[in-house]
């Protein structure tokens, strides 16, 4: 690896307009000059075709690929199938990246005969101002050279982000394992990361700030939903689906690794976001409570010993699930009994009407008296992001029901 190392960057582009021209001038000011920079425009209906053009425009290292919209993964996967560099690297392009990072990282392959190579990030606003932040990937002040063994651990006890702009990595571990993301979800990231790790044949951490992540309103994870919360576990599957396979030695560590992150989950948090379904479907928390006991199973068929302080911290989040769901399907019922006594009323006030022979509105004093009752209900009944009733301190006096 040295100066004539043909590296490839994939930078997938989608409504970033206020940001592509720093991250595009972040990547052509490189000190390593042999790069193959490739821009997939996603569809995006804003000026970052155009932008994108004019950069190629400018640069001959750099590729436009124009495709239509199919979301991060199917971006970076039509970037990956036209890289020819001997190392691949992905960017977002709303971050920023320091200039020394391909040269770094490619010294450090050298300097460690490894093919993958990790380093420290820090975070910065949406008009570039520096933030504090303390991520635990980042916490390390020497090179560390590990075996994929030993990365994978770090990885499952989050020593290791997930984030595929946070290393480089030889194109065989791509090409050479049928890699591709998981279209049509997101926490993408997560479901790959071990992919790379293993595949790799030794890795390389370096404690240098090569990266700059931008925090802003509009990224993909800026707010929580029941998809998202879906598209989590379904990494979290993928994951130990690889791992099982590729690392099945690595079964019991993963699975108490696993339940030791659910164990120090907020559960307050939890059991208050289903009761007043702020967001997460009560389906997704009877999923998470059964995921927790299948892998209290496994380890305990395995007879490895889960530490006191992660056992009493589960209990705690199963009672906080286990109220949650109860208070939903409590409140599940509310709403069907409400339901019951819309129909009732409008039934009846069509009948009335039906009565009227002068064809003006009857029953007036029903009318005044049902707008006041709905007023009750309709601020306790509102509707979620999926447009499903979302039932919020239901009164249950007479004056509530219609």
């Amino acid at each position: 690896m040295d100066e004539n190392t043909l590296v490839s960057v994939i930078v997938p582009v989608y409504k970033v307009e206020r940001y592509l021209d720093e991250c595009v001038a972040g990547i052509v000011g490189q000190t390593h000059r042999r790069l193959e920079i490739l821009l997939v425009d996603d569809g995006s209906p804003d000026g970052c075709p155009a932008m994108c053009d004019a950069w190629a425009a400018k640069d001959d290292r750099i590729r436009v690929i124009h495709k239509t919209n199919g979301g991060l993964s199917d971006a970076r996967n039509a970037g990956l199938a036209q890289a020819t560099g001997e190392c691949i690297y992905f960017v977002d392009s709303d971050d920023a990246v320091a200039p020394q990072l391909i040269e770094h990282c490619l010294a450090a392959m050298r300097e460690h005969d490894a093919d993958l190579v990790m380093f420290q990030f820090d975070t910065i606003s949406e008009n570039g101002a520096p933030l504090i932040s303390d991520y635990k990937h980042n916490d390390f002040d020497q090179v560390m050279v590990m075996t994929p063994v030993e990365g994978i651990k770090a990885q499952l006890k989050a020593d290791i982000d997930g984030y595929f702009w946070s290393f480089l990595a030889a194109a065989p571990i791509y090409k050479d394992h049928a890699f591709s993301f998981p279209v049509g979800r997101k926490i993408e990231d997560m479901a790959r990361i071990c992919n790379v790790i293993g595949e790799s044949r030794r890795i390389v951490r370096i404690p240098e700030v090569l990266y700059h992540y931008r925090l802003r309103g509009g990224s993909i994870t800026s707010a929580w939903s029941p998809q998202l919360m879906r598209d989590w576990m379904k990494a979290a599957d993928d994951r130990e689906t690889y791992i099982l396979e590729r690392y099945p030695e690595l079964k019991g560590f993963m699975r108490l690794q696993q339940l030791t992150f659910f164990a120090n989950l907020d559960y307050e948090t939890i059991r208050q976001t289903v009761t007043a379904s702020l967001n997460i479907d009560p389906e997704d928390a009877d999923e998470m409570r059964r995921r927790i006991d299948r892998l209290r199973r496994d380890i305990a068929d395995d007879h490895d010993e889960v530490p006191e302080s992660t056992r009493s911290l589960l209990e705690l989040l199963k009672d906080s699930v286990d109220d949650a769901v109860d208070d939903f399907r409590e409140m599940r019922d509310d709403w069907k009994r409400i339901g019951r006594g819309w129909k009732e009323y409008m039934h009846e006030r069509t009948e009335k009407t039906g009565r009227d022979q002068s064809g003006h509105e009857k029953g007036g004093r029903d009318r005044t008296g049902f707008a006041g009752g709905f007023g009750r209900i309709g601020r306790a009944v509102q509707e979620d992001a999926n447009g499903r009733p979302a039932i919020r301190n239901v009164a249950k006096d007479d004056d509530a029901r219609v």
